[in-house]
């Protein structure tokens, strides 16, 4: 008896209606077309809403309906043994979003900011394996310009905010060069001015080292680009050609957290250039002189007579090293980064 009261209120509550009615805008009655009908979990989709909000499905007793419509608030309605026709009535949702933008000792909300600034997440950058956080702004703020030329470790480049805008020349003759133009980078409040360092040295086309790549990428909570007028007035002078600010993450819990990164990655040289050295380059200069002599007998003479030619064992030309092979080889890279963050709370007892 018990058996056959379970398999018949089974049966009752799987068994399927059909619901009908309509979904109305709430305010002025008027109905809703295209307005999606979901049920099931995850949430399916069974049907929308005709022209003029109507709709028909066909459901389990039991089952929850999901009317949704975009700018509208949700309903939920759960359909029973007697429920016949639905009348759904949507509320506007209104979102507001409130952002707000610290521009130096100032805090403006978005729709305030008049200056041009740009800000930049450390989660967005955090997964990127550089070695210098310059590297990390590249297509990332429009009008900022950077151009690495030296490949050493740490070098900052050139940096550049909306162009050029200062065609002053430093220095005379050989030692001459643009003025830089580089913007003021500011370090949790520090400000540091890379063009003090800017010089040319021995085997380096540009800046010196900047202190940007002593930053861990790990370690940085936020960047902002200021572009315009706001970076002189906050700033003065040193940030005509825009400040970029870098706040590095601090401590917020009571209880410290340990955090560690590792990066793995491997980099490839590029299409050496095929090249020509030792027995073969000697072999090709006396084939050359041998094809294109005025005579077979005056090219042999000529090549009898050049000593490093005629002489087969010269160390020059039995010297194939590939000097490629030394300076571009695969490499296997890795960085480690462990951090352990807190607040201190100091306890004084008497």
């Amino acid at each position: 008896m018990i058996l056959f009261t379970c398999l018949f209120y089974t049966v009752a509550n799987a068994q399927s209606k059909n619901v009908s009615g309509k979904v109305i805008e709430k305010k002025s009655k008027f109905g809703i077309p295209g307005a999606s009908i979901s049920t099931g979990e995850p949430l399916k989709t069974i049907g929308t809403t005709g022209k003029n909000g109507e709709f028909n499905v066909s459901v389990n007793v039991g089952s929850i309906l999901v009317f949704k419509y975009i700018g509208y608030k949700d309903v939920v309605e759960q359909v029973t043994a007697t429920t016949s026709d639905l009348v759904i009535n949507l509320d506007e949702e209104t979102n507001i979003m409130k952002e707000h933008v610290v521009v130096g000792y100032q805090q403006k909300t978005r729709e305030t900011m008049t200056g041009s600034s740009v800000i930049i997440s450390g989660k967005d950058i955090q997964n990127a394996p550089v070695g210098n956080v310059m590297e990390l702004l590249q297509g990332r703020v429009a009008g900022l310009n950077i151009q690495n030329n030296v490949g050493s470790p740490g070098m900052r480049g050139s940096t550049v905010i909306r162009g050029i805008s200062n065609v002053n020349v430093s220095g005379s003759g050989d030692n001459a060069f643009l003025t830089p133009t580089a913007p003021l980078f500011v370090i949790d409040g520090v400000p540091i001015d890379d063009n003090v360092n800017y010089q040319y040295g021995f085997e380096q086309s540009g800046p010196g080292v900047s202190p940007l790549s002593l930053i861990p990428t790990e370690d940085i909570e936020q960047i902002e680009v200021l572009k315009d007028a706001q970076a002189t007035s906050l700033y003065g002078s040193k940030g005509a050609y825009g400040v970029i600010l870098i706040t590095t993450k601090r401590g917020k819990s009571k209880v410290p957290i340990i955090s560690y990164t590792s990066n793995f990655y491997v980099s490839t040289p590029p299409t050496l250039r095929n090249v020509v050295g030792g027995k073969e380059e000697r072999l090709m200069r006396i084939n050359q002189i041998m094809q294109y002599d005025t005579s077979y007998y005056h090219g042999k003479n000529m090549v009898n007579e050049t000593v490093f030619l005629s002489d087969s064992l010269n160390a020059y030309y039995n010297n194939a090293t590939d000097w490629q092979s030394y300076f571009y080889r695969t490499t296997f890279n890795q960085t480690h980064n462990l951090n352990v963050a807190g607040v201190i709370i100091y306890s004084i007892t008497r």
